[in-house]
């Protein structure tokens, strides 16, 4: 729900550091389940409506050679991020949950898939299609994605990882 009076990204951080707060002194299966709820929502919401949208602005601008490799870098990105979640669900949280020290050792970041959104949102503001009303929305959603991939970063560095290596160190 929008709170009255503050912009997207103000909301946003606000709605974040919420769940932070609550995710920080939660039980591992309820981090766990938030985290796995944010894996659904990429792979069934998000990254198909981005997707439609560049199929869409690809579809309005066949002129534009550079549209497609734009795309092609956005389904890279899609790929590395579903080879992430799966290692990720069956590994990570998986150790994470039995409490068990080999979590460590499957320890993976989000870093390598985080520069695809950045510079595919540099690469979209560079086109002069930016203008039209479909690569504005494809680029907030982006921008959208991009946060709550960074949220989704810091619940795994700071709760999850922070107690895995709090276990090994024991």
């Amino acid at each position: 729900m929008h709170t009255p009076g503050l912009t997207i990204t103000e909301n946003f951080n606000h709605k974040s550091q919420e769940i932070r707060n609550f995710l920080t002194n939660a039980k591992p299966s309820i981090v766990v389940a938030h985290l796995k709820a944010s894996h659904w929502r990429y792979e069934y919401e998000l990254i198909p409506r981005i997707e439609q949208n560049f199929v869409g602005l690809i579809k309005l601008f066949p002129q534009l050679p550079s549209l497609p490799v734009i795309f092609n870098l956005f389904i890279k990105f899609q790929l590395a991020m579903k080879i992430h979640i799966t290692i990720e669900e069956k590994k990570i949280y998986k150790a994470y949950l039995a409490n068990s020290r080999r979590a460590n050792k499957n320890n993976v970041s989000h870093e390598d898939e985080e520069p695809f959104l950045n510079e595919i949102i540099a690469l979209l503001k560079k086109e002069i299609c930016l203008s039209n009303p479909f690569c504005r929305t494809l680029i907030l959603q982006l921008e959208c994605f991009e946060a709550e991939l960074i949220e989704h970063t810091w619940i795994e560095g700071n709760i999850v990882n922070k107690k895995i290596q709090k276990k090994h160190s024991l």
